[in-house]
């Protein structure tokens, strides 16, 4: 296929190997772009067939002048899928595919002071609105929707009692 002379994607095994500046260029633009996990920049740069010895150095550079941090990135998505409606167990593996610990800090200090049964029928509040759940497949659909979301299963029928009784 015919192209204009750009090319999505890394680069290919006949191109010849990115230089430190490049490795360092490449870096910095896709933190401007948004907060990477060390984890993550290793994946990328390994991609591009940058030496593991090249990306340490860098990614070494890049945490001593402050502009990549793990802990930050964590709080970040921590917040981000807080605000998404996703429950503990959820959030704990989106922590770990970015390659950080399921049970990070960052998780433990924005969650400690949340009701996640108040969360999770706020969720089905916001989803279901007002429909009546005496019917059991209706609530095993909320069952299901609240543990797809990581809330466990008790307090997805915690949730669906507090709306009950309201």
């Amino acid at each position: 296929m015919a192209g204009f002379g750009f090319r999505r994607g890394g680069k290919s095994a006949t191109d010849e190997p990115l230089s430190a500046e490049q490795v360092w260029s490449r870096l910095l633009a896709w933190q401007t772009r948004r907060e990477h996990t060390q984890h993550e920049l290793k994946a990328k740069l390994s991609q591009l067939g940058v030496t593991s010895e090249l990306a340490e150095q860098s990614l070494a550079k890049l945490v001593d002048y402050g502009l990549q941090d793990d802990d930050r990135c964590a709080e970040g998505i921590v917040r981000g899928q807080l605000q998404r409606g996703r429950g503990r167990r959820a959030i704990a593996q989106r922590l770990q595919q970015k390659g950080l610990a399921a049970e990070h800090p960052a998780l433990d200090e924005q969650t400690e002071n949340l009701d996640w049964v108040k969360e999770a029928a706020t969720l089905l509040q916001r989803r279901f609105g007002d429909t009546p759940i005496d019917d059991p497949k209706a609530q095993a659909k909320r069952v299901r929707f609240l543990q797809y979301r990581g809330f466990s299963l008790t307090q997805a029928i915690e949730a669906m009692k507090s709306l009950k009784s309201n």
